[in-house]
């Protein structure tokens, strides 16, 4: 099916507006976040250090188990906070889907079960229908929220509990979930504070989520 010129407009300036916008959310210190569609291609990001032998398993996934029309609605208010979510495109919370999100994720705890928060990043790519198109000769990207460094954290080794905060001027984003010997699996929930024009902060549980334990716990 070829796409309307009409389309292909609209498209275009939503995509302008979000690539401006993505200068919104400037890095300010090693906690704050960097969010905003990358300029280059996207490429796989490993763990700096971890156990895992493929690393196709570095990849996490946050998804809606219950694969319900609220998830889009909750990861859009999860980015009001950098971004103007009309500017993202659809956005599927089925796991096995072309669109959703994708997670980097490396939680390093110390032998008493403190996390190293400078140790402990999150990359968050949301892949709405947008990203992948062309435009003007590049491939859009996904929209990625960034932290390099987490807030506070905790682990118990023995029931295989562990949250995890990463927390900036923008809001709060919490993994809180449970490991075994193969997958870490949990809820993430956001807390924002702020909330580009024309929004509200905008508070809720953006999703479950899944990750092999060698990449995640560390």
């Amino acid at each position: 099916m070829k796409t309307s010129f009409f389309n292909k407009s609209v498209m275009g300036i939503l995509v302008l507006v979000a690539l401006s916008l993505s200068a919104c959310a400037k890095k300010e210190s090693s906690a704050t976040r960097v969010a905003g569609r990358s300029n280059t291609p996207a490429v796989t990001q490993p763990n700096a250090v971890n156990s895992c032998g493929n690393a196709s398993m570095n990849v996490g996934k946050i998804y809606d188990y219950y694969n319900s029309g609220s998830f889009e609605s909750q990861v859009k208010s999860f980015i009001s906070a950098t971004l103007d979510p009309q500017t993202l495109g659809t956005i599927s919370g089925n796991i096995n889907d072309k669109t959703g999100i994708d997670f980097f994720g490396a939680f390093k705890f110390d032998s008493s079960g403190n996390l190293v928060a400078g140790s402990s990043t999150v990359l968050i790519k949301i892949f709405d229908s947008y990203a992948g198109q062309s435009y003007n000769g590049q491939v859009i990207q996904p929209y990625q929220v960034e932290f390099s460094a987490a807030a506070s954290g905790t682990i118990n080794r023995n029931t295989r509990q562990f949250t995890v905060k990463f927390s900036d001027s923008y809001g709060d984003i919490v993994f809180q979930g449970q490991y075994d010997g193969t997958l870490a699996q949990g809820n993430v929930t956001y807390q924002n504070r702020t909330a580009v024009n024309g929004y509200s902060p905008a508070s809720g549980t953006l999703g479950q989520f899944k990750a092999y334990t060698c990449a995640l716990i560390q």
